[in-house]
Parts: C-alpha cells; sequence; structure tokens
C-alpha cells in the first residue's frame, strides 16, 4: 500500500494511491466538496447502501499512534464514527450497491469538513473531517425508496496535548485541562509492562462527554458515558454510596474495548446468564483521579481500555447470582471471566487483563471482574475480608499468568 510521504499533498497522495485516472477524479470530487461547494448540499449518485451491517471507516493521514489504528474498521449500525480533527478519510457502507443520497449537517461544512463521493470503481465516499471537535450528524436516504433512511453520527476528537519531562513522564491536557501524568514504560516494576511498552502510550485523542454525547450507543445497551468512571464516595457512617457524578468529561474512546463488552455481553446470554445491561462500576480514570482512589501506577483504567464491572438486574446494587448457587461471592464474578477468556482464547477480542474480585462488605457489589485490553493475557482474583486481602486462582492452568507486582491490582 502506497505511504504519504511528509511534503506531499493529500491531493498528490490520492493520485499515486489510486492511480491517475482514478486518482484525479477524487481530488475533483474533493475539490467540488471542500473548496467550491456552497453549504451542505445532497449528493446524489450511485454508491453503496447502508444495510444492516454498518460502515467501514479508513483514516487516510492519521498519525501512526496505537489509539487511531482502532478507529478503522467496521461500525455497527448506530454505533458513532471516531475520526481525528481534521483527518482526511474513507468510508463506505457496508452492503448492497443502492442510489443514496448523502446530506452532511450544515455544521460539518461550515466547521471545514468535506464529504463526496469518489469517482472510481470502488464508489466509496471520501471526506475530512471538521476541523472543530464535536459530534456531528451524516443524513443518508435512498431517493428512489423513501422508508430506506437514516443518519450515522460522527464524533470528531481532539488531540490532547502531551508535555513529556526529562525523566520521561507525559502530562496530558485534553479540552484545556490537565488530566495527570503517564509514567514511562520502560521505568515500570513489571516487565510484561516493558515487554508491551507500546501499548503504554499516553492517548492521543479524546471526546468531551455532554448531555448529547453520553447517551450515544456503543452497541445494544451501551453508551458512551458509561465508560468514564463515577465519584463513589463513603456517607458519615462509613457506608458506600453510589453516584452518577463523572470524575471527568474527557474520554479517549477504545473500539477495542467497545467490541470486547459487546461479545461478552453476547456470550453470556447464550450461557443463559442473564444481561440486559453492564454496570460499569468504573471505566477510564485520569491519571490524577486514578492516584487519588489508590489505583495501580499503570493502571490500564488511564488508557480507556478497562472497565470494572457487574451485572445487577434486581437493581439491589450487588452482583448478582449468576452461577444459581444461591449466594453472590467470587464464583459469580468467576462466571463473567470465563466467559471472557473463552472470546479472547477464540481470538475474538484483544487479550487483556481479566481479574475477579470479592467483597465482604454488606455496602459493597459483593463481586465484581476487571476486564482490559491491554494486548496480553493476565489473570488475577483478590478476595477481600475486611483490612485483609487475598489471592485466589479461577483460571485454567493453561492460561498464561503474570502476578508481578502491580498486575494483580487496578
Amino acid at each position: 500500500m502506497y505511504t504519504r510521504k511528509p511534503g506531499i499533498s493529500f491531493q498528490a497522495w490520492l493520485i499515486r494511491g489510486l492511480g491517475l485516472g482514478a486518482g484525479l477524479a477524487l481530488v475533483l470530487a474533493w475539490v467540488t466538496t471542500t473548496g467550491c461547494t456552497q453549504g451542505p448540499a445532497a449528493i446524489e449518485r450511485p454508491t453503496r447502501a447502508l444495510s444492516t451491517s454498518g460502515w467501514n471507516l479508513r483514516l487516510a493521514d492519521a498519525p501512526a499512534h496505537p489509539q487511531s489504528a482502532t478507529f478503522n474498521g467496521l461500525y455497527r449500525p448506530g454505533e458513532p464514527l471516531l475520526i481525528p480533527a481534521g483527518t482526511a478519510f474513507f468510508l463506505e457502507p457496508n452492503g448492497g450497491v443502492l442510489p443514496l443520497s448523502i446530506t452532511p449537517e450544515s455544521a460539518w461544512i461550515a466547521q471545514g469538513g468535506g464529504l463526496d463521493l469518489a469517482a472510481n470503481a470502488a464508489q466509496v465516499l471520501a471526506g475530512r473531517a471538521p476541523r472543530v471537535p464535536g459530534s456531528y450528524r451524516i443524513d443518508w436516504k435512498d431517493p428512489h425508496f423513501a422508508p430506506r433512511q437514516g443518519s450515522v453520527r460522527v464524533l470528531v476528537l481532539e488531540a490532547a496535548e502531551a508535555k513529556t519531562t526529562n525523566d520521561r513522564r507525559t502530562r496530558l491536557s485534553a479540552g484545556g485541562k490537565s488530566l495527570g501524568w503517564y509514567l514511562d514504560p520502560a521505568q515500570a516494576p513489571v516487565a510484561r509492562i516493558k515487554e508491551n511498552a507500546a501499548r503504554y502510550v499516553p492517548p492521543a485523542y479524546f471526546t468531551t462527554l455532554t448531555d448529547e454525547t453520553a447517551g450515544l450507543p456503543l452497541g445494544e445497551d451501551l453508551d458512551l458515558g458509561q465508560i468514564v468512571a463515577f465519584m463513589d464516595h463513603r456517607d458519615a457512617n462509613g457506608r458506600k454510596v453510589f453516584t452518577t457524578q463523572r470524575h471527568t468529561q474527557a474520554l479517549p474512546p477504545n473500539r477495542e474495548l467497545f467490541n470486547k463488552l459487546n461479545l461478552l455481553r453476547e456470550r453470556l446470554r447464550r450461557k443463559g446468564v442473564k444481561v440486559t445491561r453492564f454496570w460499569i462500576t468504573s471505566g477510564f480514570r485520569t491519571p490524577d483521579y486514578n492516584k487519588q482512589i489508590g489505583g495501580a501506577a499503570y493502571s490500564r483504567h488511564c488508557f480507556g481500555d478497562a472497565v470494572d464491572l457487574c451485572i445487577d438486574e434486581d437493581g439491589d446494587r450487588h452482583m448478582d447470582d449468576l452461577n444459581g448457587d444461591g449466594k453472590i461471592d467470587r464464583n459469580d464474578g468467576i462466571v463473567i471471566g470465563r466467559a471472557c477468556a473463552e472470546l479472547e482464547a477464540e481470538g475474538l477480542v484483544v487479550p487483556g487483563g481479566i481479574g475477579v474480585y470479592e467483597w465482604d462488605g454488606e455496602d459493597s457489589v459483593r463481586s465484581h471482574v476487571h476486564v482490559d485490553c491491554r494486548g496480553y493475557a493476565v489473570r488475577w482474583g483478590q478476595a477481600a475480608r475486611g483490612r485483609g486481602k487475598t489471592a485466589f486462582d479461577w483460571w485454567s492452568a493453561e492460561t498464561p499468568r503474570d502476578v508481578e507486582a502491580g498486575e494483580a491490582s487496578e
């Protein structure tokens, strides 16, 4: 595949990558959209219609960053597209060939975005995201079959501001607010972190949660707003108080995590577990907040690809009795942990940490499961009895394990 070199314009890159004829045609389409059009006029040309299988997205000139690579690929119907601000991209509906009318909302054009049909054999849409981060809508319809219409939501992401010190710590800011310090993985006390340093690069792109974007679906029964940690606390009597107050409105979206959660819920349902919606007790944490609550220095929560979750269908703020033994304990969390491990073993999701926790406090969730996408398999179990903690094994002997300091905590 042709790689765009520094200093080569986007138009020249397209011509080289697609061939002279197709490339020139695409550039003409590009100019029509970004330089000569007046407002968001509908594009009515033959292209591929959206079926039940969503959209295929490919970023054309995004920087080589582990997070940006996850933005490429097939998006489920209703799942918002993730595109860094100002980034060129190609978009192709994943379905049969039908005529479509594509209409980006006026704000898309007003903020510097472009979208047009590439006049080549592939018949894909070529575009550039607006320069201003935020939530945008692109409407589509079949002009010859009115009931066939819909829209796709695009989250245009903001690039984080990073400042690295001489000791290789990185201070990250998003939305004008500091998030805290990310530590150098080369200095980690755990060998597996050093060996996988590329997975511990600070996130590069963030979205801001608003009343509108918090409810955006990431799949069936999974919303964007669930992925940020809430600020739970203890009351005057020392009892746990659960809240829906987020500690930050910044979030680095991670599609590897979204896919893992969606497939995990589906797998549990096939096993007969009743789960309408995961109760995510903790998601993304800024490094500052993670340090405040005593999280591990290299916690995956700080990278946006980890959650702690329960299944609480009856709303009593405890894990449900998933294995049907009449008790709520670690064995219920193990049901979730083993289902997630199966998905990893089958290669359906990115491998990562799976930790099962058990708590004895009356006001606790009794058991929860940590799930992340760090890129290598780690397993642990931990039971809390009063102020004491003990480790336990719940995974099969052949599962890769690494319980060095820092791995068996969040």
